[in-house]
């Protein structure tokens, strides 16, 4: 089917040039002289691509492109423009325009923008549908992951989004503990209210106590006029406090009587303030083990303790990361404007080698490394970020000749390598477990479970490591 393409310019010769260039490429063209007469075309025709100049009567550039993101947001706009009028196609740019071309120009530069247009357009539809298949298949919002653990954190998402109780995440840093509270709210009863975020992290008692509740004017020194604290900003929605580990244990006494009065009053004042929040709540610390220590509230933890996500960190769900590397790969390939849509089972290899300490966010930031190296098609190993290349593994365990083979079972090869590695460790280690959980870096609960699974034991070991 050919690409439709809306051409509107007031200059006569210009618009029938480029239309009668643009029928030669093979483009379906309509071209008319104003943007009123646009405007009419828009609401009744899809249009690809329009092609207009800034300056024309009655409704200018601007705000035709104003009004064509309005009527057809999926329109590619490109503008012509006058050479002393660059300052305004660069306006244009910000409100929507794909590009831009200073008159007088060849026809064949247009041609070239118009084709890198379509092209832009084409992968903007297609990572919009992947990102449906991705998530009606796998994910839930902007969360992604078909692995048992992700699984079981979409079942408590679903069961607990309509309820108004208190949800405490755990989770590592960069393991989704933010993504994993806004799915809750925005599919609970609550969506259409505010969803309020803060970390509380490195914030002293004042400024933590002022950014919760707010304060009155005159309240202490720089308090100029009265401010609105989170809590009330999120009135009718949910909050979300993550890093509530880091909270003093005075600070932990007044969030306790919000959970369970609703009520509180601003910093200096005395008008005691009623609420409808529901309350989220995030840690990458064990707040049990806190507790135990004195440093956390016991009356709390249990207010907060009401439904507990746990997150796993991404080198206890490896069997996502093929999946979270071509979503991610789609994303930042749309966001530079290249042509790249895939990555070579070797530079994969290097992915689920790494244990990945950062977790999803680091994993995101190594394929936006990736994307800005690569110059194919297809990210190889040398593309990806040179920590991860150089990543120690032990020697001589396992080796793929990818050139010669057209296909393999990941599964299966994933499996292959894990015991092997399982066998290496424990003959390192001589069996001691908690040696083995430190070298491989998983937890020691993790490593039993593994243990039995590959069925590894001083019995059936023999001394060249088979089994």
């Amino acid at each position: 089917m050919k690409s439709k393409i809306l051409v509107v310019d007031d200059e006569k010769l210009m618009r029938v040039s480029l239309e009668d260039k643009l029928i030669k490429e093979g483009y379906a063209v309509t071209s008319l002289s104003n943007a009123m007469e646009g405007l009419r075309e828009l609401q009744s025709t899809n249009f690809d691509v329009v092609i207009t100049d800034l300056r024309l009567p009655r409704i200018d550039g601007i705000e035709f492109l104003r009004q064509i993101k309005k009527l057809s947001p999926d329109t590619v706009v490109i503008i012509m423009t006058a050479y002393g009028s660059i300052e305004n196609a660069v306006v244009a740019m910000k409100e929507g325009a794909y590009d831009y071309a200073t008159k007088p120009f060849p026809l064949e530069e247009l041609t070239i923008k118009l084709k890198k247009a379509l092209k832009h357009k084409a992968v903007i539809a297609e990572n919009i549908l992947l990102k449906r298949q991705v998530i009606s298949q796998y994910g839930y919002d902007n969360m992604i992951g078909k692995s048992d653990a992700m699984k079981r954190v979409f079942e408590i998402i679903n069961t607990v989004s309509d309820r108004d109780t208190t949800v405490l995440i755990q989770g590592e840093s960069g393991t989704g503990k933010e993504l994993t509270a806004g799915a809750i709210h925005y599919n609970s009863n609550r969506r259409n209210g505010p969803f309020v975020k803060l970390s509380c992290a490195a914030l002293n008692k004042e400024i933590l106590e002022s950014e919760l509740f707010g304060h009155e004017k005159g309240s202490f020194t720089g308090a100029i006029k009265m401010r609105r604290g989170r809590f009330e900003l999120a009135d009718g929605g949910t909050i979300f406090l993550d890093d509530v580990d880091d909270i003093s244990l005075e600070m932990q006494v007044k969030l306790l009587r919000v959970l369970q009065e609703r009520e509180f009053e601003r910093v200096g004042g005395e008008e005691t303030i009623p609420i409808n929040v529901r309350v989220i709540c995030a840690t990458k610390k064990d707040l049990k083990k806190l507790v135990q220590e004195g440093r956390f509230r016991e009356d709390l933890y249990y207010r907060l303790h009401v439904v507990t996500i746990h997150l796993p960190p991404l080198r206890e769900r490896k069997e996502d990361i093929p999946l979270l590397a071509n979503y991610f790969i789609k994303k930042y390939a749309l966001l530079q404007r290249v042509t790249i849509n895939s990555i070579s089972q070797e530079a994969l290899h290097v992915l689920l080698l790494y244990n990945w300490p950062g977790n999803i966010r680091e994993l995101e930031n190594a394929i936006e490394h990736a994307i800005a190296f690569c110059t194919s098609d297809m990210i190889m190993p040398k593309d990806l970020p040179e920590n991860l290349r150089e990543k120690e593994t032990p020697s001589g365990l396992f080796s793929i000749e990818l050139s010669t083979i057209d296909s393999l079972d990941l599964q299966d090869t994933l499996s292959d390598a894990e015991r092997k590695l399982l066998l290496w460790a424990y003959q390192k280690t001589q069996g001691n477990q908690v040696r083995m959980s430190e070298i491989l870096k998983i937890p020691r609960t993790t490593l039993q479970n593994k243990l039995v699974k590959y069925n590894i034991t001083k019995t059936n070991i023999s001394v060249t490591g088979q089994t």
